[in-house]
């Protein structure tokens, strides 16, 4: 049974039929959209819903076989599918009816799910020569090794930026095992490091007592 995405275009190929002489070999061909009249039956209902067809929705793909096109809201509804196809009163060609028993299943996602990178906080304070808390003095570390892969991701190479608070203290979230460069201009320190994995998980690491 064909499968269908749920609430997604689709395009179905329709081979029609008919019963009278001058079709060839029993195909109803060089149909348009206004002679033919298309139903739909989702799961679980009890009545056909008719599908307004048009030039844009169902075309012919010659000797007897045409292309119908279903939009999002025709495949809404998960489970059995029925298209039905026939010829509208009157034909010089009568078409004999063509059902398409089809399934709606859930669109997968081929999107990952976010990566479960190891990270560790590395904390410091910073003091004025007074020994006064140095509040507000921003902290920046960069990814030196660009670029970095883990687990089928790539890190940017965008600095990760903290400030200290009233106290003195700042953190910074670092991916483990980056190299980077963390620079502090109000204490003119600067150092390139290997950020260190946390002794215990949700324990900080301090960074003026990385080795």
């Amino acid at each position: 049974m064909l499968q269908l995405l749920q609430s997604q275009p689709a395009v179905l190929d329709l081979v029609l039929r008919t019963d009278a002489p001058a079709g060839l070999h029993g195909l109803a061909t060089e149909l348009g959209a206004g002679d033919v009249l298309c139903q739909l039956k989702r799961a679980g209902a009890d009545t056909w819903n008719g599908k307004a067809l048009s030039a844009g929705n169902f075309r012919d793909a010659q000797n007897g076989a045409y292309l119908l096109s279903l939009d999002a809201a025709d495949t809404d509804t998960l489970g059995t599918l029925l298209v039905l196809a026939t010829g509208r009163p009157g034909l010089a060609q009568p078409i004999l009816p063509s059902l398409l028993q089809l399934e709606v299943v859930v669109a997968r996602s081929f999107r990952a799910a976010r990566p479960d990178l190891d990270k560790t906080i590395v904390i410091g304070q910073l003091v004025g020569l007074d020994g006064l808390p140095l509040a507000r003095a921003t902290v920046t570390a960069t990814l030196l090794q660009v670029p970095l892969l883990l687990q089928g991701v790539a890190v940017a190479g965008d600095a990760v930026i903290a400030s200290s608070d009233d106290d003195g203290f700042f953190e910074l979230p670092l991916i483990t095992g980056a190299t980077v460069d963390v620079v502090i201009a109000a204490a003119r320190y600067r150092r390139t490091l290997v950020v260190p994995r946390s002794p215990a998980v949700g324990t900080p690491v301090r960074l003026f007592s990385i080795p």
